[in-house]
């Protein structure tokens, strides 16, 4: 007889945006009672979250890379943490939203916005963008976190996004007006119990850590890559930073600016050679995740012209 999954289902009340912020931002180190953790939550109130490696911009930060996302009280944040990629269906860390995704797929769908996934960091209704879906990773560790942020009525994007390429995203009152936020929220429980093969070990959260507001550091050097923004700058101690719109490995990206830093130190951060070397010792193990560049000389470039800035 097969033992079953240790899952904790934990259905948020209503919370403030930041705390909601705060525990996806914590994903990869709070301590997990099984393999792994759903957590269904909804917002009290409204904000904009930034995506984890987007230094640029001042405000609370969750623990996925991506772009900022408005989240409201018409908002279903879907936190999916995970003690390994493999934790609950076959899959590897590139592979993760891919994988983990598809019960939120058939929630939606079943609530009647028809939903799909094509490997950008949104979910689709009617063939536009109805949720953001991100992830976040420590290749040490083998953590994982995949989250989405569902617009039942609050939409999800206040600007254009790179990744749209030029489609308007909708929320799912839209698309299936009968539908709110309760709804939305059992279905996506069911769907993951259903999708897994667990009995729903569930509790009720309330939260009341809230995440502070975190200061920006403007880039100084951006290009415009397959998801958004990829930037390098110097924050208020004169270290180089990086990151922007991308989804990425945490320890890797964290490993990447220590060595920034000591190149620097050394005079070389303007070097291509070493920078490029850098980079490829950090971000190119196979363990490591890197989404939504298409070519890691994007970094190299930005850097390289931070550094000389």
């Amino acid at each position: 007889m097969v033992a079953p999954l240790e899952i904790d289902v934990l259905r948020g009340e209503p919370a403030p945006v930041a705390a909601l912020a705060a525990r996806s931002a914590a994903a990869l180190d709070r301590p997990l009672v099984g393999v792994a953790e759903v957590f269904v939550g909804s917002a009290s109130d409204e904000g904009v979250v930034v995506g984890a490696f987007d230094h640029a911009r001042s405000g609370v930060r969750r623990g996925s890379g991506g772009a900022p996302v408005r989240i409201g009280p018409g908002s279903v944040w879907l936190q999916v943490a995970l003690a390994r990629a493999d934790a609950l269906v076959a899959a590897d860390a590139p592979r993760l939203v891919n994988r983990y995704v598809r019960p939120l797929l058939q929630a939606l769908t079943k609530i009647g916005a028809t939903a799909h996934y094509f490997g950008r960091d949104w979910v689709s209704a009617t063939k536009r963008p109805v949720a953001f879906v991100g992830f976040a990773h420590d290749a040490t560790t083998g953590r994982c976190l995949v989250e989405a942020v569902v617009a039942v009525s609050t939409p999800f994007a206040d600007a254009r996004w790179s990744s749209f390429r030029d489609v308007e995203p909708v929320t799912v009152a839209d698309v299936a007006p009968r539908a709110g936020v309760a709804q939305v929220t059992e279905a996506i429980v069911l769907s993951y119990a259903k999708a897994y093969g667990y009995t729903p070990r569930e509790r009720s959260l309330a939260l009341d850590a809230v995440g502070g507001v975190v200061a920006g550091t403007p880039w100084s050097a951006t290009i415009d890559e397959a998801i958004g923004l990829v930037g390098a700058g110097r924050d208020a101690r004169g270290r180089l930073v990086v990151g922007g719109e991308l989804m990425a490995s945490r320890d890797a990206m964290r490993r990447l600016e220590g060595v920034l830093a000591r190149i620097d130190g050394e005079g070389r951060a303007t070097d291509p050679e070493v920078v490029g070397r850098a980079i490829d010792e950090c971000l190119g193990d196979p363990g490591v995740v890197v989404f939504g560049v298409r070519s890691l000389d994007s970094l190299r470039r930005v850097i390289l012209e931070a550094a000389a800035a």
